[in-house]
């Protein structure tokens, strides 16, 4: 091989590599193409670009098993989002960054929750504004989810998380006695992902973040069990076999690991009391329900102070294997 032959070809093995190395940081759209801030500040931002990348992966793996009605729904979700995530970004007072990364990390975990069992055709509903009354400038960003399979009655489902967004809009939205005569920046943020703990189940789970003036913010992550099968809400009491011996594992289960959370990070001793513990663990939004383990979640002031932030409790299915119920929707 002559010297320009060698030349030549390091030449083209160093442009392949510069094409790939620009393709794997680029985001999955062209950014010559970029038509608003929110494309541009994707194509701006490697770690946003990289979000990008593996929510059209996903999405792709996804809409590559499905087809007909099932698919269409898809494409249809797809161009809501990108609308949604356009118009709510935009309007974020907190930036246009932030709200992409929960964005995407949120859509992302939905459409890989959605590519396993059966499609369950959840579309993402979203509200946002950017506005002010007096000196108080107040922003939402509301992301919640409507079951819209035909399987079943979801109505109740969908009426609960509509009214739970419209009671937040009315919460985040200043009145005549929020103190219009000062400067003040509200903020209200949420969104939601998906699981699948099982083929005949789906847990949501809610996570929102506020801010109203005052000390400091407000926020929480609540769970919602949906059976597939019947389109209703299932609390403890409907995954668990019938008596109480489910709630004493469970007080005995969780209180042993908050104990031991309670040596790093401050907690109330007194929520470790049984009878306490107990009256907590029969409360529905605790339960996030996994693919792979249950999360039981609390959030600030429940078992510690706010400076502790939330408390997390993760039980593998095998400990919970014998006290579930063999009809339910989580089955192992």
């Amino acid at each position: 091989m002559t010297r320009l032959v060698r030349l030549v070809s390091i030449v083209a093995v160093g442009l392949v590599s510069i094409a790939t190395a620009f393709a794997q940081s680029a985001p999955s759209f062209d950014c010559a193409k970029a038509s608003n801030d929110v494309e541009r500040t994707v194509c701006k931002d490697p770690e946003l670009a990289k979000a990008d990348r593996e929510m059209a992966a996903a999405y792709a793996a996804l809409a590559a098993k499905l087809s007909g009605p099932a698919k269409e729904n898809l494409e249809k979700e797809q161009v809501r989002w990108l609308g949604d995530r356009n118009r709510g970004c935009a309007a974020d007072t907190d930036g246009i960054v932030p709200c992409l990364k929960r964005r995407y990390a949120a859509r992302t975990t939905n459409l890989l929750a959605s590519a396993e069992g059966i499609y369950p055709f959840i579309s993402e509903q979203s509200l946002s504004k950017n506005a002010k009354l007096g000196k108080i400038t107040y922003s939402y960003d509301i992301s919640y989810p409507k079951f819209e399979a035909t399987t079943a009655d979801f109505a109740a489902v969908n009426a609960r998380f509509a009214n739970a967004a419209k009671k937040a809009i009315v919460d985040a939205t200043p009145q005549a006695d929020s103190g219009l005569d000062r400067e003040q920046g509200w903020t209200y943020e949420q969104g939601f992902k998906i699981y699948r703990p099982s083929g005949n189940a789906v847990t949501v789970a809610v996570d929102f973040y506020g801010y109203s003036g005052g000390a400091h913010g407000f926020g929480a992550t609540t769970c919602t069990l949906v059976d597939l099968r019947t389109g209703k809400i299932e609390g403890p009491a409907g995954v668990f076999a019938a008596g109480d011996k489910w709630l004493k594992a469970m007080v005995e289960i969780v209180g042993a690991d908050l104990k031991k959370q309670f040596v790093d990070k401050p907690g109330f001793d007194e929520a470790l009391e049984p009878a306490s513990l107990a009256k907590l663990l029969r409360e529905p939004g605790h339960y996030c329900w996994h693919a792979n383990r249950l999360e039981v979640i609390f959030n600030a002031y429940e078992v510690g102070p706010y400076v502790s932030g939330p408390f997390e409790v993760d039980v593998p299915y095998d400990r919970l294997t014998p006290l579930l119920r063999k009809d339910g929707p989580i089955t192992r």
